[in-house]
């Protein structure tokens, strides 16, 4: 049991670690292409909000498709329920038309 609690402490270590560096290196490379981009177009500002709005042209898009494909999920899921609550509503007819002719009464409509 003390084994397993080491390697599973390493192996946070080492994830948060990988993080941490793959973080630097996206800053480093956002950093390196929007001073590519100034020497180009001659304007530190306009370079990043050109890369600004290129992210955040990338993030909405991902956004949508995201989303597009949880809603689709969310109809199936809502249909599956709804057909689940129907099954249920004639189940229960079903039982108190037959509770009800077991007691003798009439069954409510």
């Amino acid at each position: 049991m003390e084994r397993t609690t080491k390697v599973g402490g390493r192996l946070i270590t080492a994830l948060f670690i990988f993080a941490i560096s793959l973080f630097c290196t996206v800053l480093t490379a956002i950093g390196a292409l929007v001073i590519w981009l100034a020497e180009r177009i001659g304007s530190l500002v306009t370079a990043a909000l050109v890369v600004a709005l290129f992210f955040a042209v990338l993030t909405t898009v991902s956004y949508l498709l995201s989303i597009r494909e949880m809603i689709a999920r969310f109809r199936d899921e809502l249909e599956t329920v709804y057909e689940m609550a129907n099954h249920f509503r004639k189940g229960y007819r079903w039982f108190r038309r037959q509770l009800g002719w077991l007691i003798g009464t009439k069954e409510e409509r």
